[in-house]
């Protein structure tokens, strides 16, 4: 194909994406996506509603172990998504679980076919905490839920301690988003699980402190993190105590409100901000988007859903944006994500919530420079640092005119070019695999002055020597080989191009070709598993891989344009 054929079908591939993307758009001016469902998320909703009221939630419960049964692997396993992923252990653990109380009789061969499964993949060993050992994280909860339903004995449940709720709130904090479920197991443990006087008696101190906790975390919608997993485990704590029945029933109604017409949960309801900001980075790239009339409302929308106030039960001031409302946390992804949108929007530095925004960042600025989710200074879980965050959030303060030689800026590209990898590769926590966080690492090189480094370049032959034969990026790193897919062919190509490769080099027409080719038929791209969510939970999400497709073909669309390539 030469290069004219290729650039008419990169045209008519970003002109059926762009009437996709303003197809999706609602009516003020905000995007929402699909999440891929979820086995652990379709579990803990099945077992809420069936413990809540069988007969009243009868058609949702059927429906829950329909699609439980329908989403089972041939090799009797679930997966962690109904994308396509391998069935795990883990998983499988869960949806056993939940056929076992709700659907024993009907779903007896679903059942034993979970169980070989187990048996044959050393589930016993793998699954943490069937074997006795100590789970740092959300795992902790798989026996537990085995323990609720029969499965094991209960008192042999991982330790969730509710008094974590009495030390310092900032040591407390630093399990973050693990925090409502170790708090709502914790006060089930503390009342149906014999314990010392000690035990007991900081036990009952705590309760009521953590139940006012998980209160002043729950959003108007009832949700907590808008996570029917997170509400799942609150319910299902809370209840087998038998205290804190205002958050059951908050839990319970958020669970109703997101469960889907097939039957399932996804693990978080949507990432609306998210994605409503990528929409708009994709839009950039094909016009003048702080003048275009369908996105004023976007941008109003965006400013409304900024945090005024601080987020206390984490120290979080104002001024940070979420995933999701109303339950979603602030966190420094999206409110660099959401500033650097509102530049493109017209937004002025001496606007209030820019100004706000911009202080909000600086001080959510780790010790060594990085930058994490929710909580400073912490190595555990998720909130430990992360360059492709801290690559995002420089990006946002250069895009309103912080200089790359100011404090926050420098200390932050040090720290990414100490934490580079000798091949040039850099991780990124929130998005599995190093081409994320790579091409992060050379788009903010790229931004900062510094595409001629020696860091920029490493990390520019990393990504050229990842290419697949086939054109695009694939999954590498702790994952089952599944091909190239679009979200890192996007990230790989937007970076290369940003970070001055020529739009006509043989690798660079491999990659536009590659995601022309598999355009569907709608205008959009396969998503593939790239998020993450707690340590191993991932999911996939439509417009993650839709609007960083059509960024990158804008990007060398008007790259090519500008380099003379005209008909």
């Amino acid at each position: 194909m030469n290069l004219d054929q290729l650039r008419t079908r990169a045209e008519k591939a970003a002109e059926r994406a762009i009437t996709h993307l303003y197809d999706r758009q609602r009516e003020d001016g905000s995007w929402v996506d699909r999440l891929s469902s979820s086995t652990i998320a379709t579990a803990l909703g099945l077992l809420s509603l069936n413990r809540a009221d069988p007969q009243a939630h009868r058609e949702r419960v059927e429906s829950a172990v329909r699609w439980l049964r329908a989403n089972q692997r041939d090799d009797g396993g679930w997966a962690m998504a109904d994308a396509e992923w391998p069935s795990s252990p883990g998983m499988t653990a869960f949806g056993l679980a939940a056929l076992h109380e709700t659907d024993r009789e009907r779903s007896h061969d679903a059942i034993e076919r979970a169980r070989t499964f187990i048996d044959e993949n050393d589930g016993m060993n793998v699954i943490p905490g069937l074997t006795g050992e100590a789970p740092k994280t959300w795992p902790a909860a798989l026996p537990t839920i085995w323990a609720l339903t029969g499965l094991r004995d209960f008192d042999q449940q991982p330790d969730m301690p509710v008094e974590a709720i009495l030390v310092p709130r900032r040591w407390r904090n630093k399990v973050s988003i693990a925090l409502p479920a170790i708090l709502a197991l914790g006060v089930m443990q503390s009342r149906t699980i014999n314990r010392g006087l000690a035990r007991r008696v900081l036990g009952r101190i705590a309760e009521p402190l953590a139940l006012d906790w998980l209160r002043e975390i729950s959003g108007t919608n009832g949700g907590i993190e808008e996570c029917p997993m997170i509400a799942g485990f609150v319910y299902l704590g809370l209840r087998e105590a038998g205290v804190g029945t205002d958050l059951q029933l908050a839990s319970l109604r958020y669970l109703l409100e997101t469960q889907r017409a097939d039957g399932s949960w996804a693990i978080d309801r949507d990432l609306e901000i998210s994605v409503t900001a990528y929409s708009v980075m994709a839009l950039g790239e094909f016009q003048e988007v702080a003048s275009e009339p369908l996105l004023r409302g976007t941008r109003e929308w965006l400013l409304r859903n900024q945090w005024n106030k601080p987020f206390g039960q984490f120290d979080i001031p104002a001024g940070g944006w979420g995933w999701a409302n109303p339950s979603g946390w602030p966190e420094s992804e999206d409110t660099a994500v959401v500033l650097g949108v509102l530049a493109d929007l017209g937004l002025p530095r001496s606007h209030p919530a820019v100004q706000l925004g911009i202080h909000w960042l600086l001080t959510m600025q780790n010790k060594d420079g990085s930058w994490s989710e929710w909580v400073r200074n912490t190595s555990i879980m998720n909130d430990r640092p992360c360059p492709g965050v801290t690559a995002h959030v420089i990006m946002a303060l250069r895009q309103f005119g912080v200089p790359s030689s100011a404090g926050a800026i420098a200390r932050g590209l040090a720290y990414l070019t100490e934490h580079q990898e000798a091949d040039g590769a850099i991780e990124s926590v929130w998005f599995r695999d190093n081409t994320h966080g790579t091409s992060r690492l050379l788009e903010v090189l790229t931004d900062c002055g510094r595409g001629g480094t020696p860091e920029a370049g490493a990390a520019r032959k990393w990504l050229l020597a990842n290419q697949a034969a086939d054109g695009g990026w694939p999954l590498r790193h702790e994952l089952p080989p599944e091909g190239s897919t679009a979200e890192e062919t996007a990230w790989a190509l937007f970076a290369l191009l940003k970070g001055g490769a020529d739009p006509r080099a043989g690798a660079i027409l491999r990659a536009v070709e590659w995601l022309v080719d598999r355009q569907d038929d709608r205008g959009t791209w396969r998503p593939s598993n790239v998020g993450l969510y707690f340590d191993d939970l991932c999911y996939t999400d439509d417009l993650i891989a839709h609007t960083f497709a059509l960024r990158a073909l804008g990007r060398w669309l008007k790259l090519l344009a500008g380099s003379g390539e005209n008909r």
